[in-house]
């Protein structure tokens, strides 16, 4: 191929691929803030304190191993999912992608806080992580992205005060 057409196909396909990136990133960070709470109870139950002490035990290639096996169990199922979905099935294909996600954000996150400062040492991985950590940090930047955190604060305080005004009329 020649260069040019490398050129030209980079310069379209690099906002398709931002674009999906970008809805991705910010269905899990919804997904991440509801699910916030139940990922703090849960990290306090004993049965999980046992079993993150010997996570930590684990070297930095076991702990990328075994962060690696819910997100190849689980991503296939987002698109199993959709196709559901688009079969005529949306309430039972947004259960499969919510509960993937939900499965995959709850197992991931708590095996990433775990193993993060060793998996850090993979010197690629730490790499990928920097990128990653910096494009979010543009992505959070940005005014639009700014909005929708405030429009989203703004609803949690209206849902609150819902929520006291009913306990206060119950």
């Amino acid at each position: 191929m020649s260069q040019g057409f490398r050129t030209l196909i980079r310069r379209i396909l690099s906002p398709v691929v931002s674009a999906a990136a970008v809805v991705y990133f910010v269905i899990d960070a919804v997904f991440l803030g509801v699910l916030k709470p139940l990922l703090n109870w849960l990290g306090r139950q004993p049965v999980l304190v046992r079993t993150r002490r010997r996570i930590a035990s684990l070297g930095p290639y076991p702990s990328l191993f075994l962060l690696g096996i819910p997100v190849v169990i689980l991503e296939p199922l987002k698109p199993l999912g959709f196709y559901v979905m688009a079969t005529g099935r949306p309430i039972q294909g947004a259960a499969i992608l919510a509960g993937a996600e939900v499965a995959k954000i709850v197992v991931v996150e708590r095996l990433f806080r775990i193993s993060r400062d060793k998996l850090l040492t993979i010197h690629w991985f730490a790499w990928c992580y920097r990128l990653v950590t910096g494009w979010l940090a543009r992505l959070r930047a940005l005014s639009a992205w700014q909005a929708v955190v405030r429009a989203g604060r703004r609803i949690k305080a209206r849902a609150r005060d819902a929520i006291r005004w009913f306990r206060s009329a119950a």
